[in-house]
């Protein structure tokens, strides 16, 4: 599919340049943004600042002698002055209020934040009681044809890509790069990982789950075509004269669940621009509540990452 404009997630971006080099900002002139004034230029002339006699101690300061920024201001209090004793009260009673605003907060807190489980990842990290589980931003399943994306999923923690009760382990794919799915149809939380196509014009390959926004009623393996017909038409392949191919539909199971697999090649029409003929992709739609899918998109005739992708299909799991 395409990448994003500027390569998104898989792209560390252009460095800002500090240092003023090949058109980055310039620093100052030598001496500041106000230049480095020379002795005997400021606005006194040669003579530079005006001096002021102070009075020796013990005279009184001559007519006229100007109070200035070092002129002595009002005595200082007495030992009897409450000032201070009221300013301390004051910061007592204000570190009280604070105190016990805070540990307010902390009761509500501990009381409505439960522990989430962690999931298996890498060593050290491994659980038996699978990844966390999460209802879908917006869970309704009403849709029963294309729609926009409805949204991304959080960046995975505890090395699991995971969306509703289907999951997979990061490590499934070395080297690829997680990424939050926002723009591809009908999916909820969708959330995976991918890599650009090496050699290719901003293209990528990827594999993620997601939860579908299709009503339930619909079966699982029209849920997987009509997914297939709609990331055809959306935006991953808009710009580039998608062709969908003959469908390929099995009944396969995943982690011993129900599921359906749809296989077919999305060719594009600038592929010589591109430097890639186009995609074949996976679409697998689990029987979970809610349906949850597995898609995944690698070039035509890419042996070795059509191999990672197996690698992810054996290692997806249904949380229990």
């Amino acid at each position: 599919m395409t990448a994003p404009p500027g390569g998104g997630p898989y792209d560390p971006g252009q460095q800002p340049n500090w240092g003023g080099q090949q058109g980055g900002p310039q620093p100052y002139p030598p001496g500041g943004p106000y230049g480095n004034p020379q002795p005997g230029t400021g606005p006194y002339g040669a003579g530079g600042y005006p001096y002021q006699q102070f009075p020796q101690s013990g005279q009184q300061p001559p007519p006229g002698w100007p109070p200035g920024p070092y002129s002595p201001g009002p005595p200082p209090k007495g030992p009897g002055s409450k000032t201070p004793w009221l300013i301390i009260a004051g910061i007592a009673v204000v570190g009280v209020i604070l105190l016990v605003v805070i540990v307010v907060i902390g009761l509500n807190y501990n009381k409505s934040t439960p522990a989430s489980p962690v999931g298996p990842g890498p060593s050290g990290l491994s659980s038996t009681t699978g990844p966390p589980t999460s209802q879908p931003k917006n869970s309704a399943q009403t849709a029963t044809g294309c729609t926009p994306n409805v949204s991304g999923g959080d960046q995975p923690g505890g090395g699991t890509i995971s969306a509703g009760e289907l999951w997979f382990p990061v490590t499934a794919a070395p080297g690829w790069m997680v990424f939050a799915d926002d723009v591809n149809p009908n999916l909820i939380d969708a959330v995976g990982v991918g890599q650009e196509v090496p050699g290719a014009d901003q293209w990528m390959m990827q594999a993620e789950v997601a939860i579908t926004n299709f009503v339930a009623s619909m079966d699982l393996a029209e849920q997987a075509s009509t997914l297939m017909q709609c990331v055809a038409d959306g935006p991953g392949y808009a710009q580039s004269s998608p062709t969908l191919g003959p469908m390929t539909t099995s009944s396969v199971t995943i982690d011993g669940v129900r599921a359906a697999r749809v296989d077919a090649d999305i060719t594009i029409g600038d592929a010589a621009a591109r430097k890639v003929k186009g995609d074949s992709v996976t679409i697998i739609a689990v029987d979970t509540k809610p349906v949850t899918i597995f898609m995944a998109a690698t070039p035509i005739g890419d042996a070795d990452s059509a191999a990672v992708v197996d690698g992810v299909i054996e290692a997806l799991r249904v949380a229990s």
